[in-house]
């Protein structure tokens, strides 16, 4: 744990600031329900319980817009969340991914390689969920474990509905962030945004490796404020206060993601378990590791990236894993195959993709959110053993 001393004590430091802050107003966001043409796109849940929905919009007034020191205003945080419910009749599903008629209606004010990005989002309008608007929380004893995700770069919290629906109804709480000026956001004051430039490949191996540490703070410090925020609804007495477990907290990212999984785990021990998909992490916990349960979840990639990947989980101080799954590409674990066929894995459905990621990420926080033997854990589910191939690191020692 030393060589994560200044890491951590740097990280509570920050935290410490975010829960001592002044937050100017707390909102939630109406998630409306879907009307009755809309398609049916989604894959069924699958879990044992049905799923509720809620959205939230919180202001830091301690951070600028876009979180970098010399830009003004505040950083404005959505959240949405899902949860075990239950349901009462007459109630109906929500609209997948609200936001996307404004999200298209920006399309004229971006430059043109932007606009044409943003266009091809146009398949995923009127579509339903599975996920109920306010449904009351399911009870349980002791709380349901709680994952908080960080999306790719432009890319909507909302695209993750699939994981989202599946592990709630597994008996989850999921909170997708959306991160301002990096992922596709719509804020209900601020407006769209897309993600900054931030200059992630510059062929300078020291300034890319800053602006890749300046840009992994920003979305570690949104994760550390959505979980004081919801620790904050807890507290209020909110219906969610009976059903989150909050000292079962997970992270996962996509993408860009991976960077705020890296350093929030490395700088906020809420954080116990750590998922990153299809990406390794930033800069700095490249060389210092990460000491809580660690997955990679990721496609083919070279032989190159590989190594890189297992030099990085070879430093950690717990157990790390490395899985490949099979038949997979970048965006096999979001919901974007399912509406753009450019996307799309050749002889694989995009549905059963998204269960495959699903089941993987689920069974691994099932695992290492419990307080069971971490060492030994054989939690990779029998059905899916056939679709991964798995390398296990611990302890600083590849096995």
């Amino acid at each position: 744990m030393k060589r994560l001393f200044w890491a951590r004590l740097v990280g509570a430091v920050i935290l410490s600031l975010i829960l001592s802050a002044e937050i100017s107003r707390a909102t939630e966001i109406r998630v409306p329900v879907a009307p009755e043409n809309a398609r049916s796109v989604l894959p069924a849940i699958g879990g044992a319980h049905p799923v509720g929905v809620r959205s939230f919009y919180w202001i830091d007034n301690t951070r600028s817009k876009t979180g970098l020191p010399d830009d003004g205003g505040s950083r404005k945080i959505s959240a949405t969340v899902w949860y075990p419910a239950i349901t009462k009749s007459g109630q109906k599903p929500a609209l997948y991914s609200p936001e996307i008629e404004k999200v298209l209606a920006a399309a004229d004010s971006v430059p043109e390689n932007r606009k044409q990005f943003i266009l091809a989002h146009e398949p995923l309008l009127n579509v339903v969920s599975h996920s109920l608007p306010g449904a009351q929380p399911a009870p349980t004893k002791h709380g349901w474990p709680v994952v908080f995700f960080s999306p790719g770069g432009n890319v909507s919290r909302h695209f993750q509905t699939v994981l989202a629906e599946t592990l709630a109804s597994q008996g989850f709480v999921f909170i997708a962030i959306s991160h301002p000026y990096s992922s596709f956001d719509v804020a209900p004051e601020a407006g769209f945004s897309m993600s900054l430039e931030w200059d992630l490949d510059n062929e300078d191996r020291q300034i890319a490796d800053a602006n890749d540490n300046r840009l992994a703070q920003i979305l570690a410090a949104d994760a550390a404020f959505a979980f004081d925020q919801m620790r904050a609804i807890a507290t209020a007495g909110d219906p969610l206060a009976a059903v989150m477990d909050l000292n079962r907290t997970g992270i996962a990212g996509h993408s860009r993601g991976g960077k705020t999984v890296g350093r929030a785990c490395s700088t906020n021990e809420a954080f116990r378990a750590c998922v990153v998909i299809d990406n390794i992490g930033p800069a700095r916990e490249r060389v210092t590791g990460i000491d809580q349960p660690f997955l990679a979840l990721r496609s083919d990639w070279d032989d190159d990236r590989v190594a890189e990947l297992h030099d990085y989980l070879g430093r950690t101080g717990s157990i790390a894993h490395d899985v490949l799954l099979i038949n997979s590409n970048h965006f096999s674990c979001t919901d974007l195959p399912l509406f753009i066929a450019e996307l799309r894995v050749e002889g694989i459905e995009p549905a059963e993709g998204i269960r495959a990621c699903a089941g993987i990420i689920a069974s691994f926080f099932d695992a290492f959110l419990s307080d069971g033997d971490r060492e030994n854990i054989d939690w990779i589910p029998d059905a899916l053993s056939s679709q991964i191939s798995m390398r296990r690191f611990n302890s600083n020692a590849i096995k």
